[in-house]
């Protein structure tokens, strides 16, 4: 009689909490299942015999979440992924899943105020073509930072940025060509399910370490600290001043190259900051101040249709991209706020 009360969590929001820990395990620190799935019966166990609720007895999800990942992942293994649990050999699977949600919204969006067929024009294309390049540009960029290649991401952030002014551009010189055809709205969603089932199925390789890609001592250190400025967030005073540290240190211990005093840059460069709240309050504040300048955009074009066209799809479609943005605004700054809570181990 027991067994099936025992297999559900004591409150609604013990579950929730369970369910942003396995989300936290899987997405942002690649646990495996056996091990997300043993975290989670422990907490659930624990939450049953002591009667407290989980927040209570493990703090937030997203603190235990970090927590099992240092206790019981390899500081090799966690030492090869950014804060996001991603590599450069997750590029692809990061595209395909971003352009199947974007992809699904706009259908959505489309379905509202077109109805069943949306018309296909030269500048729609255009505009399309604009968000690819964006998209791609800018999330390989960000991949290769958090690898710790700073020119190259600026080189894929660019390269995305000049793909989409010209696409823009050339959205706005084809805006009086006529439409090609109608396109089933329809047939959007499902183009964007598919492509994000692609993502989520396509095959990765697990990101690994490679302890001599740091060359000599020099490139050693000079790897250590793009790590931290790229991966982790450190302003470059601060990742100059880690890496003089180490530098000091390793010379002290008169070993014959840093590697063999503190391993691979990836894994020193992750245990100066684990402990830290600083990398991901400094990632946030940067998404924040991005959403915020993307929010700000479309309300101008938001206010811009109004003043011209009044009423309408177009003014309908840019609004609702401006109420999409404002709760990830909110979050991001919100996330970008030092924490002050406490919670009882």
């Amino acid at each position: 009689m027991n067994a099936p009360v025992q297999q559900r969590w004591p409150r609604p929001e013990d579950e929730e909490w369970a369910d942003r820990l396995r989300g936290r395990l899987a997405l942002e620190h690649g646990v495996p299942a056996v091990v997300l799935d043993g975290a989670a019966e422990e907490a659930r166990l624990a939450c049953w015999e002591s009667g407290r609720p989980a927040e209570e007895l493990f703090g937030p999800a997203d603190e235990h979440a970090a927590e099992v990942a240092r206790e019981r992942v390899p500081v090799e293994r966690r030492a090869a992924v950014d804060l996001d649990g991603t590599s450069p050999h997750d590029r692809w699977a990061v595209v395909l899943l971003g352009a199947g949600w974007g992809g699904f919204l706009s259908g959505l969006l489309l379905l509202v105020t077109q109805g069943w067929t949306t018309a296909v024009t030269p500048a729609g294309l255009a505009v399309v073509a604009a968000t690819a390049a964006g998209w791609t540009g800018a999330a390989w960029g960000v991949l290769e930072r958090g690898a710790g290649r700073l020119a190259r991401g600026w080189a894929w952030i660019a390269a995305g940025a000049a793909g989409l002014v010209a696409c823009v551009v050339a959205a706005d010189a084809l805006r009086e060509r006529p439409a090609l055809g109608e396109l089933p709205v329809p047939v959007v969603l499902l183009v964007s399910v598919a492509l994000a089932v692609a993502g989520v199925k396509l095959p990765q390789r697990p990101a690994t370490l490679d302890p001599a890609a740091a060359g000599d001592a020099d490139e050693w250190f000079a790897r250590l600290g793009r790590l931290l400025r790229g991966r982790y967030h450190l302003t470059r005073a601060d990742a100059r001043a880690r890496v003089e540290e180490a530098r000091g240190y390793w010379r002290d211990s008169g070993t014959a190259h840093p590697r063999d005093e503190f391993g691979a840059p990836e894994v020193h460069a992750l245990r100066l900051v684990e402990d830290s709240p600083e990398p991901r309050r400094r990632r946030s504040r940067l998404q924040a101040w991005s959403c915020t300048a993307l929010a700000a955009y479309w309300a101008v074009t938001v206010v811009d249709t109004a003043l011209d066209e009044g009423f309408g799809g177009e003014l309908l479609w840019r609004a609702a991209a401006v109420a999409f943005l404002v709760p990830l605004v909110v979050g991001a700054w919100r996330r970008s706020a030092p924490q002050r809570h406490q919670h009882l181990a």
